[in-house]
């Protein structure tokens, strides 16, 4: 059987790292081992994981803050197994994702990668959505990919859309060798008071503006420089009039919009 390398990079994850391991080890396909980077928490995010016992589990240590796509490639360094996937602190995954991913790959060697339909929370209202897009394509959720370990590397010098270059100019090199699998396999919880939002990172750079313009259409870059902007301008004014709750409802609207088989989910039990 193929194995599978499991890379995640942790930072102040106490209250959510226990239940993320437990989906990761819970998974129906056991060849796997699960490497860690802790980018310097300052709370108790290590004693969590060690108190963990499974030999699956391997902390891989750096003595400097590397943050989230430096910390991946990391721990690409250390992963020797034929398929890399990738999980974030604080996302989960049900019980077959890794089994299904892997027979895909097996049985479709044209494809570099595969991802899964995947269920966005939004803690701040408990509302679910299923977001899906076109089934062969270049780009994902990072928390459901998986990819042929083939010494790919995410692009040094980049923070704003950073797992979305690393997906259309490194894995498929604008080539669609993605295949989504229509099927509801992980899931991605979104903090409230946008907590987690990668607006925070976005400065008005030359690299950043660069970024969007190879990735995008016209149509698109124009819609992202017009977003920032606005999360620039406006989201300090909610915040200092305390309306975090409209962030999360803005924050929200480009995933439904962009989500081709997109499903509103008022209630759903959920339970590892």
């Amino acid at each position: 059987m193929k194995l599978v390398s499991v890379l995640i990079c942790t930072y102040n994850a106490e209250k959510t790292i226990k239940h993320t391991l437990e989906s990761c080890l819970n998974q129906t396909y056991k060849n796997f081992e699960i490497l860690i980077h802790d980018d310097q928490s300052s709370d108790k995010t290590l004693d969590v994981i060690n108190s963990i016992w499974d030999k699956r589990i391997r902390i891989v240590k750096s003595w400097k803050n590397l943050w989230p796509y430096k910390g991946l490639n990391f721990l690409l360094d250390s992963a020797k197994w034929e398929y890399i996937a990738i999980q974030d602190h604080d996302d989960l995954w049900y019980p077959e994702k890794l089994e299904k991913q892997v027979k895909f790959l097996e049985e479709n060697k044209k494809y570099v990668w595969c991802w899964t339909k995947t269920l966005m929370r939004y803690e701040w209202d408990n509302k679910w959505f299923e977001y899906y897009l076109e089934e062969e394509n270049y780009y994902t959720l990072h928390p459901s990919l998986m990819f042929r370990n083939n010494w790919y590397r995410y692009v040094g010098n980049r923070v704003y859309m950073w797992d979305a270059y690393f997906q259309k100019k490194v894995l498929c090199k604008w080539k669609n060798l993605i295949w989504n699998i229509d099927e509801t396999l992980a899931v991605h919880r979104i903090k409230k008071w946008s907590e987690n939002y990668s607006y925070k990172w976005f400065k008005y750079t030359k690299t950043n503006i660069s970024t969007i313009f190879e990735l995008h259409p016209i149509w698109y870059w124009i819609l992202c420089i017009w977003f920032e902007t606005l999360r620039k301008v406006f989201y300090p004014i909610l915040h200092k009039i305390k309306k975090d709750s409209w962030i999360d409802k803005i924050e929200r609207f480009p995933f439904i919009l962009q989500g081709k088989k997109i499903r509103k989910l008022e209630e759903r039990e959920f339970n590892f």
